[in-house]
């Protein structure tokens, strides 16, 4: 990876599961065992009902990310940002000039963000905190060389 250009691929090979997903999960999970043990007043059907959510909810997330075959790889360099989504059955490519970016917001506990440009708005999707902070550290060193350079017009 050259200095002046980043590139990341998402999801990464090691990460199963998003920071939202696990969140989402564990708040139904909590509340299966509350409504199941107020319900039938036995913690053993609490716990029963909860695991069987859980387990059903990780066969069939993996068994749609098997079947999907998502992934997003990303290329930031000073000009444009190239980002590319590749599904099982289809690729597709979308450059955003960086001169075009209007605002962006980055979300450092979830791990993802967004571009807005006139066209639309382009999301982004990080595995690591680092790889995110390190993003932010060159858009914002690269967005600012920009508009010096519209000043400058």
């Amino acid at each position: 990876m050259a200095d002046n250009k980043i590139e990341w691929t998402f999801p990464a090979k090691e990460i199963t599961f998003m920071k939202l997903e696990i969140w989402t999960v564990t708040i139904i999970a909590l509340l299966i065992f509350v409504f199941a043990t107020s319900q039938f007043r036995q913690v053993f059907y609490a716990i029963l009902f909860t695991v069987l959510f859980l387990g059903l909810y990780i066969l069939i997330a993996y068994l749609i990310q098997r079947v999907r075959a998502v992934e997003e790889t990303y290329h930031l360099n000073p000009n444009y940002l190239q980002i590319i989504r590749s599904t099982r059955n289809k690729e597709k490519k979308t450059v955003v000039p960086l001169k075009s970016i209007k605002a962006h917001k980055l979300d450092r506990f979830f791990l993802g963000g967004y571009l807005l440009t006139d066209e639309k708005k382009h999301l982004l999707f990080f595995n690591t905190k680092q790889e995110l902070l390190h993003f932010e550290e060159k858009l914002k060193k690269y967005l600012s060389g920009n508009v010096l350079k519209k000043k400058r017009k």
